[in-house]
């Protein structure tokens, strides 16, 4: 199922850590991220300037700030979606008539 919302930043952001774990360059990250050029640069200004990532031999990589953010992400992320599946069974179990 497609679920049509907009992305927090947070999940904006952890598809950019997620990216440079492997050390990508930008265009690469920019298409991970599914976002266009300006919007996709301000994250990445920010994330430099939160010295989350950082520039080696033209790709992007995580700094060791940037890997434990990732790594707590990871956590947030999973935990986040179990979260939604019970909201969506409960949604489901209280329109259901009896």
């Amino acid at each position: 199922m497609i679920e049509n919302r907009r992305r927090t930043k947070t999940e904006i952001i952890y598809s950019i850590l997620r990216g440079c774990s492997e050390g990508s360059k930008k265009t690469r990250l920019m298409y991970l991220a599914k976002l266009n050029y300006s919007v996709f640069m301000k994250y990445i200004y920010k994330m430099k300037e939160m010295n989350l990532i950082e520039f080696n031999e033209g790709k992007c990589v995580l700094t060791d700030k940037g890997k434990r953010v990732l790594e707590l992400l990871d956590k947030y992320m999973e935990m986040y979606s179990k979260l939604n599946e019970v909201r969506m069974k409960l949604e489901e179990l209280m329109q259901t008539e009896s």
